[in-house]
């Protein structure tokens, strides 16, 4: 498939028949123009995707017959003590084929000699694969009079992974940095490697040798080397305004050619790719909701008049095929409408009204109450409205169905919160009630008959509820997920000690008839600057539930994180995460736990297993065209959505309409085959190992 989006194109390899960029969301994915001739103007295909998620890239190489790639990481392997101590980051070199994707080595790189007055915590990492070897160089910045570093260079085997040799020095000028989203690295996989650099008052490029250290610095908004010349003086083409005086150092060891069509090396991917989509569209106020036996998700351009279409579509995941449009919702929509509730009772809500989803559409369920946002489970809601910003928190409302009456009957009530919030309902002494997960203003519990909360507060660690905050410390709690047996509740606890500026995050069991704190459990932490309410949902009763979220500091769009409980009293939990590209909250999870999907632009989504394994990526183009595709390049596609598609065949990208592509082409896909289809993969895999 062809990758168009800006947003995903992150580091790019320069070699010297291809230039290759690559990302770390979902998938490592590595991506590259198509060669001339071979389509239509210049398109980015994938060149391969490798199931790297837990490791963060940091520079990478090509073998030189481009079967291989080499990658040095950097992973973070949080330690309890406690509380979660987050070390600093740890360097890993690895070696993957392509073609299988399969890892071959691993190996973690000691630590850098300890240097004074580092400048940053992280360091700057470089990958050098010559003729000599393979080398890992580390780079620390120092403070001090102008711009040092700390380098440190160690040798590496290609084949086994085996550490080698070290070598340490230091250098001037020295400062690049991958974090920077335009970093480039040009290696004409020869003696020389060129990497841009950051300096403030020029562009600039550090030359390496094939030992992986520096030789100097190229003074130029871009670079690359010449097709031929001399191994040991090469020549490097520079853009023609840049001032050739500033390179008088390194011109002395290399020849230094002024040439425009240097910047054609750093040109913007996005500039020669044909979009397939209607930019009106590209430009869309995006809802998902999902569960049970649909997935079901909507659409509407940004500044939507009353009468602008709202587009709604639907998969059903246990059947072969592809999304396709559902009924449109009732007319009185205004440009405007929220989906609401899992399973089988999936509901739009819209200003006025409320519809029901079944087989034949939307039908009329029920007046809306005005109480603004809708959450529903089963026979309960929770209804919200923001009651704006200077109070900055959503007034509350529950809601329930009952078997007399239609639709919704709503209690105002005095629970409030500062995001849309979570809840639970249960029975205690004969009443029902519902408890609330409200932010900063606690666990709220709630009585389903007047509607009144009767007991609000946080957990403080004395067991049972207390004040949400004081002098020195506050507390907030996020998210709930109830225990199979009606009687207890996880929640996600975050606190803060504000004098000491440390914090705490825990997963917290609680008793519902009384507040009663049973179990705690250290926790990674989230971010909670932003009005997220990270909801929770069981993955297996009991034993595995999910949190949905955004990693802090953040470092993707969005993340899952598996919680599997300890089977002893006093073990700690296990934690395991996945990150997206999708951008909170477009985002449902199967209500049996069997799946989760995570909306992007576009109306494209992308269906995850439990264990972080992206499955199918489908969505809806305009004029009607429907796409899917697997990662292992099985796709089907309907209409204008045909277009985006290619085969590779050898090293040839070829139109979706190829005879060629006819053996990877499809008519339809179930989620629930090709969720079968990873798991009965996983399980081979762990046969063969034995």
């Amino acid at each position: 498939m062809v990758y168009q989006s800006q947003s995903q194109l992150r580091r790019l390899l320069s070699l010297p028949e291809r230039n290759v960029y690559w990302n770390q969301k979902n998938f490592f994915t590595l991506l590259a123009e198509q060669k001339p001739g071979a389509v239509e103007g210049e398109r980015l295909a994938a060149v391969a995707s490798l199931p790297i998620s837990s490791l963060e890239p940091r520079s990478i190489v090509l073998t030189p017959d481009g079967a291989d790639l080499i990658g040095l990481f950097a992973v973070t392997a949080p330690t309890w003590e406690g509380r979660l101590i987050y070390a600093e980051k740890v360097r890993v070199v690895e070696r993957w084929n392509l073609a299988t994707r399969t890892r071959r080595w691993s190996r973690t790189l000691p630590p850098m000699p300890a240097v004074q007055n580092p400048t940053y915590p992280d360091n700057d990492d470089l990958l050098t694969l010559s003729p000599r070897g393979l080398f890992a160089t580390r780079c620390t910045k120092v403070s001090g009079r102008g711009l040092s570093a700390s380098c440190d260079v160690i040798a590496l085997d290609e084949h086994t992974g085996a550490l080698g040799p070290a070598e340490a020095w230091t250098s001037p000028d020295l400062d690049f940095s991958w974090r920077d989203a335009a970093s480039q690295q040009v290696s004409p996989g020869r003696r020389y490697t060129l990497v841009n650099g950051r300096l403030y008052r020029e562009p600039h490029f550090l030359m390496f040798d094939d030992r992986g250290r520096i030789v100097g610095v190229v003074m130029a908004t871009c670079a690359r080397f010449a097709e031929g010349g001399s191994e040991e003086a090469p020549s490097i083409l520079i853009d023609e305004k840049s001032d050739l005086r500033q390179n008088v150092a390194i011109s002395r060891r290399f020849r230094l050619v002024k040439d425009a069509s240097a910047c054609k090396l750093q040109h913007s991917p996005t500039a020669s790719v044909n979009l397939h989509w209607d930019e009106a569209r590209a430009m869309s106020s995006y809802h998902y909701i999902g569960g049970g036996r649909r997935i079901v998700w909507s659409s509407t351009p940004y500044a939507a008049g009353p009468d602008e279409p709202i587009s709604t579509h639907f998969i059903d995941i246990e059947r072969v095929g592809l999304p396709a449009p559902l009924l449109t919702p009732p007319p009185g929509a205004e440009g405007w409408l929220s989906l609401t509730g899992s399973g089988s009772d999936l509901y739009v809500f819209t200003k006025d009204t409320i519809f029901h989803l079944e087989d034949s559409g939307f039908v009329f369920d029920s007046a809306n109450p005005r109480c603004g946002g809708l959450r529903i489970r089963g026979n309960d809601a929770l209804m919200q409205s923001y009651a704006g910003l200077d109070a900055s928190k959503y007034v509350l409302a529950v809601g329930e169905r009952r078997p007399d009456k239609q639709g919704f009957t709503c209690k105002k009530t005095s629970a409030v919160s500062q995001f849309k919030p979570d809840f639970v309902t249960f029975e205690n002494a004969g009443r029902r009630q519902m408890l609330i997960a409200g932010g900063r203003e606690g666990l709220q519990w709630v009585d389903l008959r007047t509607g009144q909360v009767f007991r609000r507060g946080c957990l403080s660690g004395a067991g049972t509820p207390g004040p949400c905050r004081d002098r020195v410390t506050y507390h907030d709690h996020r998210g709930l997920v109830m225990s199979s047996a009606r009687q207890t509740a996880f929640t996600t606890h975050h606190r803060l000690h504000v004098e000491r500026g440390r914090r705490e995050n825990s997963i917290d069991e609680i008793e519902l008839s009384t507040g009663k704190l049973l179990r705690s459990f250290p926790a990674p932490f989230w971010d909670t600057t932003l009005p997220l309410d990270l909801p929770m949902g069981w993955l297996e009763k009991e034993r595995r539930f999910w949190i949905e979220g955004r990693e802090d500091p953040p470092t993707t769009s969005a993340s899952i994180t598996i919680v599997t409980l300890p089977d002893a009293d006093g073990a700690p939990p296990k934690y395991e995460s996945f990150g997206t590209i999708s951008h909170y909250p477009d985002f449902g999870a199967d209500p049996e736990g069997r799946y989760f999907v995570f909306g992007r632009d576009f109306e494209t989504l992308d269906v995850f297993s439990p264990d972080g394994t992206l499955v199918l990526t489908m969505g809806v183009r305009p004029e009607g065209g429907a796409f899917a595709q697997t990662g292992d390049g099985r796709f089907a596609c309907t209409g204008s959505a045909c277009g985006e598609f290619r085969c590779v065949v050898g090293d040839e990208v070829r139109p979706v309409g190829d005879p060629a592509c006819a053996a990877l082409r499809a008519e339809g896909f179930s989620i629930l085959d090709e969720l079968s289809r990873i798991q009965k993969a996983r399980e081979a895999g762990k046969t063969s190992e034995r």
